[in-house]
């Protein structure tokens, strides 16, 4: 489309748009660049070319007058109560979703598409309350093998990959990140039982095996309770302590308990189970000042020396 007439027909947009009545069409060929020089005849099909395409683009222009009585439709406008996509509104808690989706997606496959979509929201005035987002970790870079999981994920398709220097044959079920590492929930194969894969420790290349659609997911039930990282014979549980209205993931996948001892004023205690005692302190650890392990005392201990390990280094 010449620059010409697509700047005519964004006038012409406007000002049907913005008019507070109906626009007759000598109103339009005086106002409108391009049609004023133009003979009557020529103005007449040029008008009309016009708005057939700003129909076509799904423009709503409709016809009638300004004068109640008149019978005559010798005007044009568009209803911007038919033009106006309805507003879109966001709860707090799905502005936070959105806002930590774009922190978890850096580096990834889809890191350009979900910044340009957070920009969007935020140039519409619907920003993720960042006191929200504190919790989560801003930053958490995609590790070998993420895009590939993916794909393979939304496909369904088996994936065999190196970790640990021994070679597995999965089904992937889902991505999950913890404490700022991203970790595989996948039905191993070799194994035939559900296992948690950390990305950070493959030692090989992901490699999709057959073909799409090879295996159903398990149910709602059964895939938070493996995400919780309820899997049979490796679990660790703890009691932390987490500040009101902070925790993120922690909070989400913990069980409020009841607590005899001392807490800290405006905190809670919550009962927390990970397959492995170091995603604990790890996701405790993250945390800072808004989560406290209450026991057992041995994970308390590697909590307590791992935040005096950081101080010492950072001051």
């Amino acid at each position: 489309m010449r620059k010409a007439k697509s700047e005519r027909l964004i006038n012409l947009l406007i000002l049907l748009l913005h008019s507070r009545g109906y626009v007759t069409r000598t109103q339009i060929r005086d106002t409108i660049e391009g049609y004023a020089d133009q003979s009557d005849q020529a103005f007449e099909r040029m008008f009309e070319r016009d708005k057939d395409e700003l129909r076509a683009a799904g423009v709503p222009i409709v016809t009638g007058s300004n004068h109640p009585d008149s019978d005559e439709h010798d005007g044009y406008r568009v209803l911007r109560s038919e033009f106006e996509l309805p507003p879109v509104e966001f709860t707090p808690e799905e502005l936070a979703v959105l806002g930590a989706a774009n922190s978890v997606w850096q580096e990834s496959i889809a890191a350009q598409r979900t910044t340009e979509a957070l920009e969007t929201l935020r140039a519409a005035g619907a920003d993720p309350d960042p006191y929200r987002l504190d919790t989560l970790r801003p930053r958490i870079p995609a590790e070998p093998g993420f895009d590939e999981l993916l794909r393979a994920l939304h496909e369904r398709r088996l994936v065999t990959f190196g970790y640990r220097d021994e070679q597995r044959r999965v089904q992937p079920w889902r991505l999950q990140q913890r404490g700022g590492r991203w970790f595989l929930l996948a039905f191993d194969l070799d194994r035939d039982a559900p296992r948690h894969f950390k990305l950070a420790r493959f030692t090989g290349a992901v490699t999709p095996i057959g073909k799409p659609g090879a295996f159903e997911l398990p149910g709602a039930d059964e895939m938070d309770r493996l995400l919780r990282g309820d899997v049979p014979d490796e679990t660790a549980t703890a009691v932390v302590a987490l500040r009101d209205g902070t925790g993120g993931d922690l909070r989400r996948s913990a069980e409020p308990l009841a607590w005899d001892g001392p807490l800290p004023e405006g905190f809670r205690a919550f009962g927390v189970s990970r397959p492995r005692p170091g995603l604990i302190v790890d996701e405790v650890c993250a945390l800072g000042a808004d989560a406290v392990l209450l026991e057992p005392l041995q994970l308390r201990a590697r909590v307590v020396a791992r935040l005096n390990d950081v101080v010492e280094r950072w001051g």
